[in-house]
């Protein structure tokens, strides 16, 4: 048997993994700091303090892991191990991903599990099957729904009675038509506020424009592979924009799809992680439309505040089946696997859309602007669900119930007389509403003068 060699081109790239990973950190770092700018102007420095003090806990927490699972396995150099497993980027973009509101508690075990679990059982660095981030933020979603810090939930969500743009979106779902998009969209300052990330949503989810530059950033470094990221915004605007018009809304309904919740980080900081991702620009092109149809079947179908995360580790899942799909000379058979990507993302995409002409379009009852409508107790009168204001009332004996609900700044408490089945007195011992431009004088004598003579009729 004869052997010939041959010497073959060689691609000389002067990027290291390092260098790779220091920009990665340089552009979490910047958006971290847009989103501590943000807190910090929105709900003072005790916000935007936790921003930091949850990056810097999830951060030790990985070293402190990544220590001890090395010491255990008896690694021939720790330190360096630890330098070269990057655990502090998997920490910070976890962060990142995360509610301001989740305890410390619930962070940090999501930590040490997407570590150990989530990267070092499979080898470590570069051969995990997962996004580390993305399992670690499932777990909280999954396991630690409950563990939050109360005092933070009811400064920052509970201002929108508890909703974000994609929480309000899902609760309406997700279909809205245009002649209410308009007024859906004010309720958060309109594009301008979701371009700049002037709204509460995960910590870094929300700054559209500072993701963007640092996704720019990155692919003229070619940190990331632009195949990814692209053909993931067009086919998330593009089916958004078809099912759009299908329920009377359109090129709005399709932009809040691609800026809204988790669409632009993911893209730039998760999905176009090399390691969990096809290793063929074919393969990564299906990968990225299986990531935006998935990303808007679970926000259309799902009981989920947004679907980025998971459509990440459902592809997760199936790189090896496309890398499958796609495999042979990628010169020579350049036709044929051009024809599979385009049958496959083809078929992806009808589904997606099949799916998403299903959704039932909604329109939802905007709140108005004024003081009055915006109160806790307007929102709780329209929605007919006095649960949400956690209301609670202590009979105090002859006729006298002492009473609280929650409003936007904290809870309002009252001492509520009722004499032959009506209110007969009414007195506000605990406002936490005034002074916030929202609930001003709604406990003054004569706001509160026509619940007197009220029955529970």
């Amino acid at each position: 048997m004869k052997y010939t060699f041959k010497p073959s081109p060689n691609y000389r790239n002067t990027q290291t993994t390092s260098g790779i990973m220091l920009d990665l950190t340089i552009c979490l770092l910047v958006v971290l700091a847009s989103a501590v700018v943000y807190y910090a102007q929105a709900y003072g420095m005790d916000i935007a303090l936790r921003a930091i003090g949850m990056t810097a806990a999830s951060v030790v927490t990985a070293f402190v892991t990544e220590f001890i699972y090395f010491k255990l396995t008896k690694s021939e150099d720790v330190v360096k191990s630890i330098l070269h497993s990057y655990g502090w980027v998997t920490a910070i973009i976890l962060t990142l991903i995360t509610r301001i509101d989740v305890s410390y508690y619930a962070l940090i075990v999501a930590t040490v599990i997407c570590i150990i679990a989530g990267k070092l059982v499979f080898g470590g660095f570069g051969q995990n099957i997962f996004n580390p981030a993305a399992f670690g933020e499932a777990i909280i979603m999954n396991a630690f729904a409950a563990s939050t810090a109360p005092e933070v939930t009811s400064k920052v969500y509970d201002a929108l009675s508890g909703g974000t743009p994609m929480a309000v979106a899902n609760s309406y779902g997700w279909v809205i038509d245009n002649t209410a998009f308009g007024d859906f969209i004010n309720q958060f300052g309109g594009f301008t506020n979701m371009l700049l990330g002037n709204y509460p949503s995960v910590i870094g989810g929300s700054a559209a424009i500072v993701i963007l530059l640092c996704g720019i950033f990155m692919l003229v470094r070619k940190d990331i592979d632009w195949h990814l990221s692209v053909t993931y915004l067009i086919c998330v605007f593009v089916l958004s924009l078809i099912v759009g018009f299908f329920h009377g809304s359109g090129f709005q309904y399709a932009l809040f799809n691609m800026l809204g919740g988790g669409a632009l980080f993911g893209c730039v900081f998760m999905m176009t992680d090399p390691v969990t991702t096809p290793i063929t620009i074919p393969g990564r092109i299906i990968f990225a439309v299986g990531c935006a149809a998935l990303t808007l079947i679970l926000r259309w179908k799902a009981n989920l505040p947004d679907g980025v995360l998971f459509s990440i580790l459902l592809m997760n899942m199936l790189t090896p089946a496309i890398d499958k799909l796609v495999d042979g000379n990628q010169i020579k058979n350049a036709g044929l696997i051009r024809n599979k990507v385009l049958i496959t993302s083809a078929v992806i995409s009808a589904v997606a859309i099949l799916i998403g002409a299903t959704v039932e379009a909604k329109t939802p009852e905007v709140k108005p602007a004024s003081n009055e409508e915006t109160s806790s107790e307007a929102v709780a009168l329209k929605d007919g669900d006095y649960s949400k204001l956690k209301v609670e009332c202590t009979d105090e004996g002859d006729g006298v119930y002492a009473c609280k609900a929650k409003g936007f700044a904290g809870f309002n408490e009252a001492k509520i007389t009722v004499k032959d089945g009506a209110i007969s007195a009414y007195e506000v011992t605990t406002f936490k509403d005034d002074g916030d431009g929202v609930g001003d004088d709604l406990a003054g004598e004569d706001k509160l003068a026509k619940y007197i003579g009220a029955t529970l009729d």
